[in-house]
């Protein structure tokens, strides 16, 4: 499965001059744990970092003093993790384990911002398919008892050579 498959195209951006009561706004109202951070030049608005929820609590909630008048580029991560939208989950989670990160930039053919990828859409897309899996184990168990119960008559149970005779009602299915 590829990156493009799973990653978040819905970026939320913020300015680098925008305070971080603004930022934590826009993450409240936008759901989201992270903001792009975006810085505009010459050549346009080009991405400059990122800032966290954990960036807020922890970098500028923490401080002492606090100081609220920090701009959000201030705070801003700008070593960025980024991976290619045609990477595979496996290279996305080394891509989160080298870099110690939980998110990641996802960018196109023409390395352009094209999404976001967490930790959270990695696990779940790896829950679905390990599901799948154990659907295909359950539906062959069940297969294989289907064609391999003997078929008993009414009110005698099967017998193997050499075992006690018991009635049908201890039968039982145990499925793990």
């Amino acid at each position: 499965m590829q990156v493009s498959t799973i990653c978040n195209r819905d970026i939320v951006t913020i300015d680098a001059q925008c305070s971080l009561m603004e930022a934590a706004r826009m993450m409240r109202d936008h759901h989201v744990g992270m903001l792009v951070v975006t810085c505009t030049d010459a050549g346009g608005e080009q991405v400059c970092g990122i800032v966290t929820d954990r960036d807020l609590v922890v970098d500028a909630l923490a401080r002492t003093p606090l100081e609220l008048d920090v701009e959000v580029g201030d705070l801003a991560h700008v070593d960025l993790t980024l991976i290619a939208e045609n990477a595979s989950l496996g290279q996305a989670v080394v891509a989160m384990q080298d870099s110690g990160v939980r998110r990641l930039l996802v960018t196109d053919g023409e390395h352009r911002l094209s999404g976001i990828v967490s930790l959270d859409d990695v696990i779940e897309a790896c829950a679905e398919q390990v599901g799948g899996l154990a659907a295909i184990i359950r539906n062959g168990m069940d297969r294989e008892l289907a064609m391999h119960t003997p078929k008993a008559d009414p009110g005698k149970a099967p017998s193997l050579p050499g075992a006690p005779e018991i009635r049908q009602e201890h039968w039982t299915r145990v499925v793990v």
